[in-house]
């Protein structure tokens, strides 16, 4: 009988598994890895899949207008950044993308 995971083995897999799916994998790719390198079920990967899940949802229930600052503000680092490293092309790209995103223009 396989051992029953702890608490803090879960919360380091789910936030794995996360991670996994920000970076664009699958189910199928997920329940390979869980198998692999964890020793795990494809029914305990499924679990992991939706608390994965729902914690990329929680990430995103941010307000729209909170969500609009913090994007211009990175955009506004990336363009100081830019300009910095003498990337002019770069920096207008961040000018336009925060113009569009203020919706100075379209």
């Amino acid at each position: 009988m396989a051992k029953k995971s702890t608490a803090a083995e879960i919360h380091i897999r789910v936030n794995r598994v996360a991670r996994m799916l920000s970076n664009g994998a699958v189910r199928s790719e997920i329940i390979q890895y869980g198998a692999k390198e964890w020793g795990v079920s494809e029914s305990a990967c499924d679990k992991y899949i939706r608390k994965a899940r729902d914690l990329l949802c929680k990430d995103w229930e941010i307000e729209r207008r909170t969500f609009t600052a913090e994007l211009l503000s990175q955009l506004a680092s990336l363009q100081k950044e830019s300009r910095k490293n003498g990337q002019g092309h770069i920096a207008l790209g961040c000018i336009n993308s925060a113009a569009k995103l203020a919706q100075l223009i379209s």
